[in-house]
């Protein structure tokens, strides 16, 4: 990306054509072991309801790992009642005139359970709750199957997130690096924002261009290093401006937010401090990433470090579906791999 890419134009009905259209989501949240929060369980209800779908609370029961011997049936049948049980309480768990939460028990090994339902139901999202006391930011086991499936979006929700009944979000922080995979992620940024009447912040990270060690500490370099960081940072501006414009139709108030050069999983994560996030929405990968992995480095970093809920959107086999330049031409200049 450079400061002197061609200008796209757009005509009236092209970008009419480019309002964010996407299905019905439903959530489904994975419950483990352990404390469960009502804020966690408002959290998910609050993205099914922006995303016109609803909440299914679900829990894997599976043998102690190094039991000795078959698992006794009426043991079994006493864990089923007691996950059940607990299930049903937590569904009574609902924001303002929401009905109760699906439940639904599944049993055998966690890991190919997870995979194998959201692997049928790839147009919904799979949610996690994640615990702040395992270390700080260790996904487990059913964080990773989630990952891996085929779901729409995986929705990370720490258990230190504060609740949102009867609050909207205010700010939804959407990461881009001016690849046509971060932009998947903004059509539903913008219905969720909608939803809210909320202001949804770009954020651009200018690559580090760094210089290495044995090139010394010479003028020259320094000057060199500092022109290519002034030169990403404008460039960076211009695109998020660009992208504002295009998504300005929606009826949202837009910010943008061009950090410092440098770490942009770390910068990431102290803008949504520094900034007053509620929400992240980004994709599992942006510019540098390798669709053969879950996740890209970035993405992966703020999933498991964010103190606020982060929704990952997926990208599709290399498509990248509605996004801000899917309907955009420009005479003469090709258009982004996965728009046609």
């Amino acid at each position: 990306m450079t400061s002197s890419q061609p200008r796209l134009s757009v005509t009236k009905d092209q970008r009419s054509n480019a309002k964010p259209s996407i299905a019905p989501s439903d959530v489904l949240v994975f419950i483990e072991d352990g404390h469960v929060s009502e804020a966690s369980i408002n959290h998910a209800q609050h993205v099914a309801r922006a995303l016109g779908g609803s909440v299914e609370l679900l829990q894997v029961i599976c043998e102690t790992a190094g039991g000795d011997g078959p698992t006794d049936p009426v043991d079994w049948d006493i864990k089923k009642h007691l996950a059940l049980k607990r299930l049903d309480s937590l569904s009574k768990t609902s924001l303002g005139d929401d009905a109760p939460c699906r439940v639904r028990l599944l049993e055998g090994e966690r890991f190919s359970q997870i995979k194998s339902l959201m692997d049928s139901r790839t147009g919904d999202i799979a949610a996690s709750l994640r615990s702040r006391s395992d270390g700080g930011g260790y996904l487990g086991e059913t964080a990773w199957a989630l990952l891996i499936s085929k779901s729409a979006a995986v929705l990370m929700i720490p258990d230190t997130a504060t609740g949102v009944s009867g609050t909207p979000y205010r700010r939804i922080m959407v990461p881009l690096d001016g690849s046509p995979r971060a932009e998947s992620a903004l059509p539903m940024a913008v219905k969720i924002a909608q939803a809210d009447k909320a202001e949804v912040m770009l954020c651009y990270v200018p690559p580090d261009t760094g210089l290495t060690e044995i090139s010394g500490a010479s003028q020259e370099a320094l000057d060199l290093h500092d022109q290519v960081r002034r030169l990403n940072t404008k460039a960076g501006k211009g695109y998020l401006e660009r992208t504002k414009k295009r998504i300005a139709h929606n009826g949202l108030t837009v910010s943008v937010k061009v950090s410092k050069s440098g770490d942009a999983r770390r910068s990431l994560i102290d803008t949504m401090s520094r900034e007053d996030i509620d929400f992240v929405v980004m994709a599992t990968h942006g510019q540098s990433g390798h669709l053969d992995v879950p996740t890209g480095d970035v993405a992966r970093f703020v999933l498991e470090k964010a103190n606020i809920p982060v929704l990952l959107v997926r990208n599709r086999n290399g498509h990248f579906g509605s996004h801000t330049f899917g309907h955009v031409s420009s005479k003469g200049v090709r258009k982004p791999t996965g728009t046609d």
